[in-house]
Formats: C-alpha cells, sequence, structure tokens
C-alpha cells in the first residue's frame, strides 16, 4: 500500500453503473463443521446453515452461509470470517476455525480492519483504528457464469506489517475494491486482513504460543486465509489449482516469506510481489526489539510479563508504534522472523539454496518509491551525502558519484535536485536493487524450473501532482485493481492511464490464470536470466536488460547478507 495513506487525496499530495450481466445464483450446499461435501443439490443443508433457503449470491462455506451483493458486475462477499476472532486467550496464539454461524451472514459491507497506528502523510500526528476482531477476507466473483472455475486472486495489503486495511480508503477510492478487477479480468479476487504490529508480530519468549512458537501470528493469519481460500473458494466459482497470491510493500515482503514457508507449501500456484524485499529478520534481533517495545509498554519489570502485556487493551499495544516509512527510510520494527518453524531458515538464503516453495512469481518495483514519504521543498545536499555516511570506501565513492547532485547545488537550502538525488538513493537501495536479488537468487536456484518475471513500472499521472510524486510507491496498485477511475485522480487522466489500467489488467489476469504473463498480443514480458531482462510498464510497455546495473552491483556490497 501507499504507506500512511488511508486518507490521501490530491489535496493531501499537493491537491460504473451497476452492470446486470445475466447474474447466476451463486447457491452451494456443501460440507458442515467437520462434515463431507458434496456438490450442488446432492446433499442435504450442512448444520452450519440449517435452515438455509437458496437465493442469488448465497454461499454455504463450512461455518455457515453468505450472502453477497453485486457491485460493479461482480459479486461482493465483504467481512467473510476466515478465523475465529485473536481475543482473549487466542492473543498472540495461532489462528483457530470461527465458531459456525446459524443465520445467513449479510456479507453486504467491509468489516474494521485490524487494530493498528494510523499515522498522518505529512506529520507525526496518528488515530487507533481498526479492532483486534479483525479476521475477515472479502471475494469478489464475477456475476456472469461462462461455465468454467476462474483463476483466483488473493491479495495481501502493505503498511510494514504495521498498518493498512483491506478496506483502505485511499484518494478516495477503496483502493483494493476488488469488483472490477474480477469482473474485466474474469477472476475471483480475495484480500484479507491479518494481524499487525505488536498484535502480529511481538516475538518474545514470554508470549510463547500453544505451539511452542511466539512471534509470526500475522503470517500465520494469511496461511489460514490461504487454507480457508483452498477449501472453500471453488464454491465461489474459483479454481483452487490457479491461486496467484500476490502483496504490495509489506504485503510483498509476506508473499516472500510464504514463497520459503513449508506451511504454505501447496496453497498457491503462482506469487507476485510488488514493491517489497524478501528480508526477514533473526529471531533473537526480533526478541531485543520486541524486550525494547514491552519496556515502553512498562511491562519489562512485571512478575508476568505475558499477564501484563494481555491486561492492557490494542489501543494501548499499539500506542508505542513508530512510522513505518519516514522521510524515506523504511523500518522494520514488527515484521517476520526466521523461527525455525514458518521461517526455518533466512528468505534469502532459502532462495539462493532452492529451498522455498517453487511457483512462477513476478517481482518489481516503481521507479519513484520514496517520492510520495519525501515532500518537495524539505531536501538539501547535506541530507543526500548523510545517507553514505556509514557506507566504507571505495564504495562510498563509487555511489556518491552516481548519485551525488552536486558541488553546484546547496548543501543548506532545499533544493529539487536534491530531492530527486534522494529519492534515487532510497527506491534503488530499498527497493529496485532488492527486487533484483531476488529474481536473481530464484531464477539460479537449485531446482528451480518455474520462471521468474521482473517489472519496474515508471508510468506517472499527468501534471503537477505527476511531475512532484512520480511513479510513488503503492501507485501500480490503483492500475493492478482498476481503481483509478475511482479516485480523486479522475479528472487528470488521459489516455495513457487508460493504456496502462489495460496492460496491467492483461499481464495480472494472464499470469494469475497460467503462470505466463504473455499472450500473442502484448509486448512480451522475457522470463528472467543472468541478464537481467525486466519489462517496463508504462503506456507503452519496453522490454529491456540490465537496470541500473552499476548502482545496483555496488547496493549488494552494502546491503546484502
Amino acid at each position: 500500500m501507499p504507506f500512511n495513506a488511508r486518507r490521501l487525496n490530491i489535496q493531501h499530495v499537493v491537491h460504473y453503473a451497476l452492470l446486470t450481466l445475466g447474474l447466476f445464483p451463486l447457491i452451494v450446499l456443501l460440507s458442515a463443521c467437520g462434515g463431507g461435501g458434496s456438490s450442488a443439490g446432492a446433499a442435504a443443508p450442512p448444520v452450519c446453515a440449517a435452515g438455509t433457503t437458496p437465493a442469488p449470491g448465497l454461499v454455504v462455506t463450512d461455518f455457515g452461509a453468505v450472502q453477497g451483493s453485486v457491485v460493479n458486475g461482480s459479486y461482493a462477499f465483504l467481512g467473510v470470517p476466515y478465523a475465529a476472532p485473536p481475543l482473549g486467550a487466542l492473543r498472540w496464539q495461532p489462528p483457530q476455525d470461527p465458531v459456525c454461524w446459524e443465520t445467513t451472514r449479510q456479507a453486504t459491507t467491509f468489516t474494521a480492519g485490524c487494530i493498528q497506528k494510523h499515522f498522518d502523510q505529512f506529520s507525526d500526528a496518528y488515530t487507533i483504528e481498526g479492532s483486534e476482531d479483525c479476521l475477515h477476507l472479502n471475494v469478489w466473483t464475477p456475476a456472469h457464469y461462462n461455465g468454467a472455475s476462474r483463476p483466483v486472486m488473493v491479495f495481501i495489503h502493505g503498511g510494514g506489517n504495521q498498518q493498512g486495511a483491506a478496506s483502505q480508503e485511499t484518494a478516495g477510492a477503496i483502493l483494493y475494491d476488488g469488483a472490477k478487477l474480477a469482473e474485466r479480468g474474469d477472476v475471483v479476487v480475495v484480500t484479507i486482513d491479518y494481524r499487525l504490529g505488536p498484535l502480529g508480530y511481538l516475538a518474545h519468549p514470554a508470549l510463547v504460543d500453544s505451539g511452542g512458537h511466539y512471534g509470526n501470528w500475522g503470517l500465520l493469519d494469511q496461511i489460514k486465509a490461504l487454507q480457508w481460500v483452498n477449501k472453500h473458494i471453488a464454491r465461489f466459482g474459483g479454481d483452487p489449482a490457479r491461486v496467484l497470491v500476490f502483496g504490495e510493500s509489506g504485503g510483498a515482503v509476506d508473499t516472500c516469506m510464504l514463497l520459503v514457508s513449508p506451511l504454505a507449501d501447496g496453497l498457491f500456484s503462482r506469487a507476485a510481489m510488488e514493491s517489497g524485499a524478501c528480508v526477514a529478520k533473526t529471531l533473537s534481533t526480533r526478541e531485543v526489539d520486541s524486550a525494547g517495545y514491552i519496556a515502553d509498554l512498562g511491562c519489562d519489570t512485571a512478575p508476568d510479563t505475558k499477564a501484563c502485556l494481555q491486561a492492557l487493551d490494542g489501543a494501548a499495544l499499539v500506542t508505542p508504534e513508530q512510522k513505518p516509512i519516514n522521510a524515506g527510510l523504511v523500518t522494520q520494527t514488527f515484521g517476520p522472523a526466521v523461527d525455525g518453524w514458518v521461517l526455518p531458515i533466512d528468505p534469502l538464503t532459502a532462495l539462493q539454496e532452492g529451498n522455498f516453495n517453487h511457483v512462477p512469481f513476478v517481482i518489481g518495483s516503481n521507479s519513484d518509491e520514496t517520492a510520495i514519504s519525501v515532500p518537495p521543498n524539505t531536501v538539501n545536499r547535506t541530507m543526500v551525502l548523510a545517507l553514505f555516511a556509514v557506507v566504507p570506501e571505495p564504495t562510498r565513492s563509487e555511489l556518491l558519484a552516481i548519485y551525488d547532485p552536486g558541488a553546484g547545488v546547496s548543501l543548506t537550502i532545499p533544493s529539487p535536485e536534491a530531492r530527486a538525488s534522494f529519492i534515487r538513493v532510497t527506491t534503488d537501495a530499498q527497493f529496485t536493487c532488492q527486487a533484483r536479488r531476488v529474481a536473481m537468487r530464484a531464477a539460479q536456484a537449485a531446482g528451480q524450473t518455474q520462471p521468474v518475471y521482473r517489472y519496474h513500472f515508471t508510468h506517472r499521472l499527468s501534471g503537477t501532482l505527476g511531475d512532484n510524486y512520480g511513479a510513488y510507491h503503492g501507485f501500480e496498485l490503483f492500475y493492478v485493481f482498476q481503481t483509478i477511475e475511482d479516485s480523486s485522480f479522475a479528472p487528470l487522466l488521459t489516455a495513457n492511464d487508460t493504456a496502462v489500467e489495460a496492460h496491467m489488467l492483461g499481464y495480472w489476469t494472464r499470469f494469475a490464470a497460467s503462470g505466463d504473463p504473455n499472450d500473442t498480443t502484448a509486448v512480451a514480458w522475457p522470463a528472467y536470466n543472468n541478464t537481467d531482462p525486466y519489462l517496463t510498464l508504462a503506456a507503452t510497455p519496453v522490454a529491456s536488460a540490465g537496470l541500473l546495473t552499476q548502482a545496483c552491483d555496488l547496493w549488494d556490497v552494502v546491503t546484502a547478507p
């Protein structure tokens, strides 16, 4: 997601009628809680939905019936529980099955995202939002029936594993609304909420769970959601053998964790990572981070650390959090830990050694990732030089030869040149070159017979907004989900935006369908190899090779483990 951008709109950053397409009744009466299953009409109504009356847009899951509604040519099923509320004794525990509901659940509105400290985009102001009762997902399936099971696209939202929600509003639109993507792409779309921050990733021995582990509960939530999809998505018209899991930012990081986690093996058949590194801290490092956080909460000296933490409400637990990205620099206060179970070894090492779930995957980033967190007139040359303060020679001088805006740029007065250089440094080091590193290691790994595809998204809005922020972090999602036309950016759209929407829809849905984004009409997207091929995603896509090779070779020296 665009970090801290739940309420982002045009003012902050400078400044389809309902379709009826042969609606078919999604009525499936399958297995009950703990029971067997059979096809529609061949079994008695399940216990969880006793007395359910068939109706258009009604699906019966193992836990009860859900009634959806038609939105933009798709049935939307919103706020469907995939796990029990992680409250009370279930806080800091692996997710459990939800309790059955007996009456039909009206799945017509979004439920709250997971509780979080939501930061203002351009200040330190914040609000506490969401709920601990948040383990829900949303499903969109085309309302027209074509007689075939559709590919499934499961999206993991971003926000540094601290912020974000499946129902996130950005620039006046529900950014991850899957209705148009489902209808136009003829796919089933799923978005999920999962535990964030200290409730999802507080890794401390005092919080050891029923399985003898701690931390990574957010990842376990995502795995639980994928298990739900594997079991239920056919009832919504989806094909469980063709599941794409994709995420952006922190959601891309988590997607990579799923790629290397043995617990997720067999739950998806392709993956895509948008603007996220494949990085997890060691468990010992997470323990140190968590101990400091627990001290901030005042529970470090309590006789029973867990009891002290359990006594705090969700708002108190998230209050000490810091921004997950600030002035272009990404922090990792909370996130995945190499715990020996969910993540047996370091993810990049797992990729290099071939110890991962071998599926086709896409990875890429945007050309101006950090611009959204670096406002104009805020950066001088001194701030750029400071980014290299701890880089050893001769690498420091070699990097400065690429990024220093030059002696003619003021050391003290903010300038466009200094800001542009700052954005390049922080984008390349944290995103562009990280994507190359992941693609290279996976494509060359032992046993990897599946293709890898790399992209570089460069499209920007027209006018001053595009000039100032370019292809910023998360911007491509408006085109993937086809929600740019619903946003406050709509007055700025041109034929180029329409073209980018079509390209993103085509490449992403073809990849979901077959594991190959190509067809006979689109610009060919080359599979990755040691020449570093990639596709520039813009109004006119271009296939090239060798993206920022010199700079990325140097950043590998600085940041590679």
